[in-house]
């Protein structure tokens, strides 16, 4: 039986990486951070805060993570507006979603104002049973720790939902949550390893109601 979808936002709905990416390397370079290679594979899925913590510990710098944050989700605000579009596929599946009554979360990495900045703007803001931020646990993926608060209070056992992910961590996240996982390939995070995943599908647009009849 399939209770839920627990849907990633960047990458799996919309596509705002490239903004997300450009606020925070105009942040970044304000205060004379410049990422290394490694540290820019090391982005997708993650919760901005933990990353920008390590950047600071790793450069012994004299930071406050959380002011770089706030300062970031500002200048992102001001770069998506008029500019965000749905990703293919996801009008149609929401549609199929609420006329099969199987339930819609959204857990994201993004904190909650970056969050409801994006739904906002694509007019998502109300389509979602629950909404889980980066702000709501103290572990965010790879643990499995949203997912697990995602289907808390959405009411389902892990076992009944379904996360649709296009990051590693985010699979890796969901695999430990006892959750089956869809993976979908991103514009943005491409080169992510996905293999884990129980499906991979190239775009939302695969997915029709004998797909989620075969789910069940």
């Amino acid at each position: 039986m399939v209770y839920a979808f627990l849907f990633d936002l960047d990458g799996v709905l919309v596509d705002s990486e490239d903004y997300s990416r450009k606020a925070s390397d105009r942040v970044l370079a304000e205060v004379g951070i410049t990422l290394t290679e490694a540290e820019k594979k090391n982005v997708f899925g993650r919760r901005t805060l933990e990353n920008y913590e390590r950047y600071i510990k790793s450069r012994e710098l004299d930071l406050d993570a959380n002011k770089l944050l706030d300062q970031k989700n500002r200048l992102f605000a001001e770069l998506i507006s008029g500019k965000l579009k749905l990703l293919p596929g996801v009008t149609e599946l929401f549609a199929l979603l609420d006329e099969t009554g199987i339930k819609k979360a959204l857990v994201s990495s993004s904190p909650l104002v970056r969050v409801n900045a994006t739904l906002e703007e694509v007019g998502l803001l109300m389509e979602f049973d629950v909404i889980v931020s980066g702000d709501c646990c103290s572990r965010g993926k790879p643990d499995p720790a949203p997912f697990l608060f995602a289907s808390e209070k959405i009411g389902a056992e892990p076992g009944e939902c379904v996360v649709v992910e296009d990051a590693q961590v985010g699979v890796e996240a969901a695999l430990a949550a006892g959750m089956r996982v869809i993976a979908v390939d991103s514009p943005s995070t491409h080169g992510q390893d996905l293999s884990q995943a129980d499906i991979h599908l190239n775009s939302l647009k695969q997915i029709d109601r004998k797909f989620i009849e075969d789910l069940a």
